[in-house]
């Protein structure tokens, strides 16, 4: 492998590692991963979890 597919391996993994943790901290925090608007989610669980708490 030369230095360029390494650093692009790199960089690349390093982005889907910031992805992973901020799904983590959102799931941990409540927030659904889909972005979406839980008022209209009618099949989300964690949507379903929010209305139940009146959220």
């Amino acid at each position: 492998m030369t230095w360029g597919t390494i650093a692009t391996l790199a960089v690349l993994a390093a982005i889907v590692l910031a992805v992973i943790i901020k799904l983590i901290k959102d799931k941990k925090s409540g927030k659904p991963s889909c972005g979406g608007d839980c008022s209209h989610c009618a099949g989300c669980s964690a949507c379903e979890e929010n209305a139940e708490k009146g959220e």
